[in-house]
């Protein structure tokens, strides 16, 4: 289920954010990236795939169908989006709150189809043992983690996660991307992630597509991308782009001081 996005331009009103986006053909089990400064318009351009906002003009593919003429419950099938701030009803458990958020695309009526795809989703992503506590009894991670498995759970084509390990300590932001990962490696959807963090983006992701102002700036493999000398011009910091002991690609950033001639690369 290949997603293309092309010449994509969107905003609010009359606000236009994008400017002609194109990202061509994500293959299924494809993990990319989408990193870029505050404000650079990647909470838009998800929103805009989700179809909670409408493009003036461009198209959104998945495998050659464009999704943009589907209505809202047909292009939530095909679409699961997670945006930075996800509620969960607090009176559920985890079990009944991941059960109503695959409801939501197939139908109230509760099959054992339904209760045993609720369970697979939680066994894959660590959370079983959490199955009959309340959501408003969670930490901060587990609750994230919930909010994906609630996005998984429908095994949607393309799977868009707008921040998701914002406000988690370390432990909480691996566990995540790890289960996100392993769960595009068992059901093969198209991933992506607004990162902030460049290392764990460098980690966990197969493509990078730099962001800013509403423009694509550069897209391609992370070793390419994070080498760019747009990293800096975007970020506004001096990198070093080395890879450590175990081969994993590692962004070495520090602040340019007054009177630094200008960007350097190793």
């Amino acid at each position: 289920m290949t997603l293309t996005i092309a010449n994509l331009s969107a905003g609010y009103g009359r606000t236009n954010v994008l400017q002609d986006v194109t990202v061509s053909n994500i293959p299924p089990g494809a993990f990319v990236g989408l990193i870029g400064p505050n404000a650079a318009g990647k909470s838009t351009l998800f929103k805009t795939i989700a179809g909670l906002i409408t493009p003036t003009k461009g198209t959104l593919t998945i495998a050659g169908e464009d999704v943009t003429q589907l209505g809202r419950k047909d292009r939530a099938k095909r679409v699961a989006y997670m945006p930075q701030a996800y509620g969960c009803n607090a009176l559920l458990s985890v079990f009944e709150s991941v059960l109503l958020a695959l409801k939501q695309t197939t139908g109230w009526r509760v099959n054992n189809d339904n209760l045993d795809r609720v369970s697979d989703t939680l066994h894959a992503l660590g959370l079983s043992h959490l199955a009959n506590r309340g959501v408003a009894d969670l930490s901060g991670g587990q609750a994230q983690m919930v909010a994906v498995a609630q996005t998984i759970v429908r095994a949607p084509d393309v799977i868009l996660l707008d921040e998701p390990t914002s406000a988690l300590d370390l432990h909480h932001q691996l566990s995540i991307l790890t289960s996100v990962r392993n769960e595009m490696d068992r059901k093969k959807p198209v991933v992506m992630a607004a990162l902030h963090d460049l290392n764990l983006a460098a980690k966990f992701c197969d493509r990078l597509v730099l962001l800013r102002d509403g423009a694509i700036l550069a897209d391609g493999k992370p070793e390419h991308i994070l080498a760019l000398p747009q990293i800096e011009e975007t970020y506004r910091v001096l990198t070093d782009l080395e890879r450590t002991q175990r081969n994993v690609l590692y962004v070495d950033a520090r602040l340019a001081h007054q009177g630094t001639a200008g960007p350097t690369h190793h």
